[in-house]
């Protein structure tokens, strides 16, 4: 059974003369037959005599012990209780229910509406027609205005905004406009709100969505837009990887980031080898994507080693928004990723720092691997 709607009488007063407070405020929200609704007015003295008026095709005014076919009386009159009990909510009932009570030969009078919970109108996700847009997705690095709307609903709606799983920080959402309208007299509601994210290359795969809750719904509603955040290829400072083997096979491996894939090409000793393609004792890979967010990895094999150990690669990696040429150079280090020899950090002719990351700690950028 549902909590009980009440009506509190508060300070008694003619009904001619004061306007009664109810608890809780009308209009009172329900669904399409819901059963056993009570709506209860009570005072805080006791009634002498309590009558109803209840929604529908009638203005009748009833005796609480004198009620229609599915309407039963409740409420204790010795304390101030007057009210009445809903079988089912049919559509006639909804509109304004009055008690009217006697005490001490004045009357008194308050009132609750009820009204239909209305399931609002699938959730409108729409980007702002100024997002500058490249290759289907949306360009890296610019202010994202997205806005959702729950329409013709009643009540209103209630909207949250998500990023990724979590919730939007309240500084990047507009308030929440609300607009009332008129539908086959019944008044509904419709709710949108915007929200102003500024997005970068870390949030590409990202979801943003915005979840709509309404008492009409048994769960609530997600609507989706994902970042499909486009970028070129993102630089790597300094990249140092273990030489290569004295014998056998290796593959120089390195992951960079972009959206939309790049085309790569490789330079060794003076040869340039595109992807997909192979040259003397090298071979070049396509490469291939390894996460949502814009990881692809890229290999240049060596198939000789003992034919040449190269020290230096150029990788160059492009794509419709830029291109990215990153050095790699071959050191000697231990198992622990340190240069033989040499400090965890040294300088270079133009005094940059360089890390000395091996094979196993590197995961981000060029690892060297024996093929067994």
């Amino acid at each position: 059974m549902r909590e009980l709607e009440t009506i509190m009488i508060g300070l008694l007063a003619p009904v001619q003369s004061q306007k009664i407070e109810t608890i809780p405020a009308s209009p009172s929200y329900h669904t399409l037959y819901e059963r056993n609704v009570d709506l209860l007015c009570r005072a805080d003295k006791a009634i002498d005599q309590c009558q109803v008026r209840i929604p529908g095709p009638s203005a009748e005014v009833f005796d609480a012990q004198s009620l229609p076919s599915g309407v039963k009386p409740i409420g204790d009159s010795s304390r101030g209780e007057c009210g009445i009990r809903l079988s089912t909510i049919t559509s006639e009932r909804f509109g304004k229910f009055i008690c009217i009570l006697t005490i001490s030969g004045e009357l008194f009078e308050a009132a609750i509406e009820l009204r239909q919970n209305v399931s609002p109108r699938p959730t409108e996700l729409k980007i702002s027609k100024n997002t500058v847009l490249v290759d289907g997705g949306i360009r890296a690095n610019q202010m994202l205005k997205a806005r959702c709307t729950s329409r013709l609903g009643s009540p209103v709606s209630n909207l949250t905004w998500y990023l990724d799983g979590k919730p939007i920080d309240e500084s990047m959402l507009k308030p929440a406009q609300i607009t009332n309208e008129m539908q086959n007299e019944k008044s509904l509601q419709t709710i949108q709100q915007e929200v102003n994210l500024y997005v970068t290359p870390e949030q590409n795969g990202m979801l943003l969505e915005c979840v709509v809750n309404h008492p009409a719904f048994r769960s609530e509603q997600r609507t989706s837009f994902p970042l499909n955040i486009k970028f070129a290829p993102e630089g790597i400072p300094h990249i140092h990887i273990d030489e290569l083997p004295a014998t056998g096979s290796a593959t120089v491996n390195i992951t960079i980031r972009a959206n939309p894939q790049p085309i790569t090409r490789w330079t060794v000793n003076e040869r340039q080898i595109k992807e997909g393609e192979s040259m003397d004792i090298y071979q070049a890979y396509i490469p291939r994507q390894t996460s949502a967010n814009g990881d692809y990895t890229v290999l240049l094999k060596n198939n000789d080693c003992a034919k040449e150990r190269a020290a230096l690669y150029t990788l160059e990696a492009t794509n419709a928004l830029g291109t990215q040429t990153y050095i790699i150079k071959a050191v000697r280090v231990d198992d622990e990723g340190t240069e033989v020899n040499r400090n965890d950090y040294y300088d270079d002719s133009n005094g940059a720092t360089f890390w000395l990351i091996s094979v196993w700690t590197f995961f981000c950028s060029v690892m060297a691997t024996r093929l067994l």
